[in-house]
């Protein structure tokens, strides 16, 4: 069975490399036109649901991905651009004049899947939304570099303004940098600031954006971030740490 990609740069950098900051594994679920997955990080405070679209994609076949690391750097070591992959039960493999390549894949039912329904996550009325350009994700990815002993971000709103603060608040004597994020705020204010796993703002620094659109359910406590590139699309979940 062969599994065709039009572009094998946009699936590692819009698809493969954001995964890959998110969990060792993965199931791939190819399905004519699309690959799609969901995933989670280890403490499931950001689950993914990501897409890639490639006409080229003409199975139906799951991939049992043990190592999604292994695979991006493999694949980065191609010249090609279209790639035809082999694809049996158990390996991925790849064939050129220059390279080849097999990774092993799992068998079904060994990478545990998130428990969270993004048909489900449609349902869900959100009460805020604002953007974020992709300076301000650099920004805060810079300003990250003084606040190494924690791993939070604090957000919170003074009328259309979104501001994050990387700090932690349950400690004394801590480093902390604080900046706007968004000047488009519209929403129930979050008068009390609600505390993210910063990884999140790492996942998002990989892929290449203008602007990214996020919505907050300020009961639930969850903030939905929708990225669009060339050919996916990505919805990150992030529930709020305690604080």
């Amino acid at each position: 069975m062969e599994l065709s990609i039009t572009n094998r740069e946009l699936l590692l950098n819009e698809f493969l490399v954001p995964l890959s900051k998110i969990s060792d594994n993965a199931v791939l679920k190819c399905d004519n036109g699309t690959i799609a997955t969901t995933i989670a990080t280890s403490d499931n405070t950001i689950i993914a649901h990501s897409q890639y679209n490639d006409a080229a994609i003409n199975v139906t076949k799951t991939l049992n991905i043990p190592d999604l690391k292994k695979l991006v750097r493999v694949l980065s070591c191609l010249n090609d651009t279209e790639i035809k992959f082999d694809v049996s039960s158990n390996f991925l493999g790849y064939s050129s004049n220059e390279t080849r390549f097999k990774i092993h894949l799992y068998d079904d039912g060994i990478i545990s899947l998130p428990r969270l329904n993004f048909e489900k996550l449609k349902t869900i009325k959100f009460d805020g939304k604002f953007s974020i350009k992709n300076t301000s994700i650099s920004s805060l990815i810079k300003g990250s570099t003084i606040t190494t002993d924690s791993n939070k971000i604090y957000l919170s709103t003074n009328k259309n303004v979104v501001r994050g603060d990387l700090t932690d608040m349950s400690r004394a004597n801590i480093d902390s940098y604080g900046m706007n994020i968004a000047d488009d705020y519209d929403g129930n204010a979050i008068s009390t600031p609600m505390p993210l796993n910063f990884e999140v703002f790492r996942i998002i620094s990989s892929m290449k954006f203008s602007s990214i659109n996020a919505n907050i359910n300020t009961s639930m406590n969850i903030v939905l971030f929708d990225i669009q590139q060339t050919n996916s699309s990505i919805k990150l979940v992030v529930s709020a740490l305690m604080n």
